[in-house]
C-alpha cells in the first residue's frame, strides 16, 4: 500500500493569508500581500569525515557574507522549508544562530548524538528532492538567520551533503486592531500561528518591528493567550 505524503507546499501561505509570530516579547500578526517563490539547491554544505561534523556552522551566504535565508529588507519575511542529501547525513540547526533547536533536553546539545537532528531518508527525514518534513519550517525576519551543521554517522566519508531551499519571500501589512488578534489569536478567526525560535525562550523581536507596535500591545497578546 502506498501511502501519500503532503507536500510542504501545502504549507505556504497565499495572498490574503493570516499569520502570527510569537517572539519572546509577545505576539504580532501581519496579513500577507504579495508572494514570490525562490528554490536555494544545491547549497554545498562540504565533504563530511566518517563519524565526524563538517568544519563549522554554515550559515547559507554569499561571497559578500550575505546571508540567503534573511529577509533583503525590512518589508520582506521569508518562509523556507528544506531537504537534505546524502540520506544518512544529520543536520542539526540553530535560530537565531548559537541557539539549538529541536533539543529535548534544555542543555546545551552535542551534535554526534541521536538527538535534535533531521536526515534525508524518505520516512522520517526531509529527503532533498521532497516532500520536505513540516519539522525544517520556519520563518525569517530581517536580523534573524539560521545556520546548519551536518554529522556523518557512517563509517566512511560524505564526498559532500547538500541542502535544497524552497522559499516562500512575503511583503505584509501588520495588523494592530486588539478586537481582531483576539480572534486570531484564540481560533475565532482562521490565522497560522508559529514560534520564532523554541518555545522555551522564544527569540526576541528586532526593535524595527517593535517600533511598529503600538504601546502595549506584545503585553497584551500574552495576557490573550495566557487566557486571562
Amino acid at each position: 500500500m502506498t501511502i501519500l505524503q503532503q507536500s510542504h507546499r501545502d504549507f505556504f501561505l497565499e495572498e490574503g493569508f493570516l499569520f502570527a509570530l510569537q517572539f519572546n516579547q509577545g505576539w504580532v500578526l501581519f496579513r500577507v500581500m504579495g508572494k514570490e517563490d525562490s528554490q536555494l539547491r544545491p547549497w554545498n554544505m562540504g565533504p563530511c569525515a566518517a563519524l565526524s561534523n563538517t568544519p563549522a556552522w554554515d550559515e547559507i551566504v554569499d561571497s559578500q557574507n550575505r546571508h540567503y535565508l534573511e529577509p533583503p529588507d525590512y518589508p520582506f519575511i521569508k518562509h523556507v522549508f528544506w531537504g537534505v542529501s546524502p540520506p544518512k547525513a544529520r543536520v542539526f540547526f540553530q535560530y537565531p544562530t548559537r541557539v539549538d533547536r529541536n533539543s529535548l533536553l534544555p542543555i546545551t546539545r552535542t551534535t554526534t548524538n541521536d538527538v535534535g537532528y533531521v536526515n534525508g531518508e524518505t520516512s522520517v527525514g526531509s529527503p532533498y528532492d521532497g516532500p520536505f518534513s513540516t519539522k525544517t519550517e520556519f520563518f525569517t525576519v530581517r536580523e534573524w538567520w539560521p545556520a546548519f551543521l551536518a554529522y556523518n554517522p557512517q563509517e566512511y566519508a560524505m564526498n559532500y551533503v547538500m541542502l535544497n531551499f524552497d522559499v516562500r519571500t512575503y511583503t505584509y501589512n501588520i495588523i494592530t486592531t486588539q478586537s481582531f488578534i483576539q480572534d486570531c489569536l484564540t481560533g475565532v478567526r482562521r490565522c497560522r500561528k508559529y514560534t520564532m525560535g523554541g518555545i522555551n525562550t522564544p527569540m526576541n523581536i528586532p526593535a524595527w518591528l517593535s517600533n511598529k507596535l503600538p504601546t502595549g500591545l506584545l503585553d497584551w497578546t500574552k495576557t490573550i493567550m495566557a487566557g486571562t
